[in-house]
């Protein structure tokens, strides 16, 4: 009975041991992974800022951990950047990171205020030179709040071709806009139907060579340049 009970201590003793000993080598191991760094990158998703502004900004131009770094990490480092909203991290097979850029869009720039006014109607201190200019102010805080509503719901490929944002009432309407777009031509619109302007890109393929006004605001009409 004696001889058995000095086995099983043997036998606890040892596998206590190999327990220490593989907890040891994990520990060792994720140390020596911890210190293994990211070998390059795959940066999607950004317009506004380039790929090396991504990489100083998120701290990723340092060549951190590549096993410590993650989506979390990288998106504490951002939270005074107004452009982006998040940045997703993926690990690939070959040691990089993939960076996926979500930004938040730059509807304007607002040239009383001297600012670009994004998404959420934040004011930044950036100008994007493919971002449509506001000429004049919109002195009505409930027309402004209206206005930055329905501007958030015009596509990326029509906002690309307007260049100025003019506030423009009427008797009629008070709530009614000029847009010059990039061809030369004028659009007048209301909010009421500020979402038609999504439309243009396939109108103005049937408008012709002359340039002149397209009436968006009441009917749907285009009177050419003399």
């Amino acid at each position: 009975m004696a001889k058995k009970k000095k086995r099983k201590k043997k036998i606890k003793v040892f596998r206590v041991f190999l327990v220490l000993v593989v907890i040891t080598l994990l520990v060792l191991l994720v140390m020596f992974l911890g210190k293994v760094k990211v070998r390059g990158f795959y940066i999607s998703g950004n317009t506004y800022y380039d790929d090396q502004k991504i990489l100083n900004i998120t701290g990723l131009d340092k060549y951190p951990s590549f096993l410590l770094t993650n989506s979390y990490t990288v998106n504490s480092k951002i939270k005074d950047e107004k452009l982006i909203n998040n940045i997703k991290i993926k690990k690939t097979l070959d040691g990089k990171f993939k960076v996926i850029v979500t930004e938040n869009k730059i509807l304007f720039y607002d040239s009383n205020k001297n600012k670009s006014v994004i998404t959420d109607g934040s004011l930044i201190d950036y100008y994007y030179e493919y971002s449509p200019v506001l000429v004049n102010e919109i002195g009505d805080k409930k027309i402004y709040k209206k206005f930055l509503k329905k501007f958030n719901l015009v596509d990326k490929d029509t906002l690309l071709n307007i260049s100025e944002i003019k506030y423009e009432p009427n008797d009629i309407d008070k709530e009614r806009f000029l847009l010059s777009m990039n061809d030369g031509n004028y659009v007048y619109v209301t909010m009421s139907k500020f979402s038609a302007i999504n439309n243009y890109l396939e109108i103005s393929k049937t408008l012709g060579e002359k340039n002149g006004i397209l009436y968006l605001d009441y009917g749907n009409y285009f009177v050419p340049k003399e």
